[in-house]
């Protein structure tokens, strides 16, 4: 993984200082994937080949369907 910096306002960034390491982790990788579909909008397969690359990643590192759909359902 790369580090990138990204301008928030400032209230966001007071937030995101004081968040848990669990949610900054979890908003981490929602915005990762809003960027990455943003930035591979023209090409539908290079943003398959990513998505295909983070579910084996995430699959090695014991994150299973189950666990991911139990993890969406505690977002509703």
């Amino acid at each position: 993984m790369e580090r990138i910096v990204i301008e928030v306002e400032d209230a966001t960034a007071k937030k995101w200082r004081f968040a848990s390491q669990q949610k900054k982790i979890k908003i981490s990788q929602r915005i990762n994937l809003k960027l990455a579909k943003e930035l591979m909008a023209d090409s539908k397969e290079e943003f398959k080949e990513y998505l295909d690359e983070i579910r084996n990643t995430m699959e090695e590192r014991g994150l299973t369907e189950e666990i991911l759909n139990d993890i969406l359902k505690d977002e509703e």
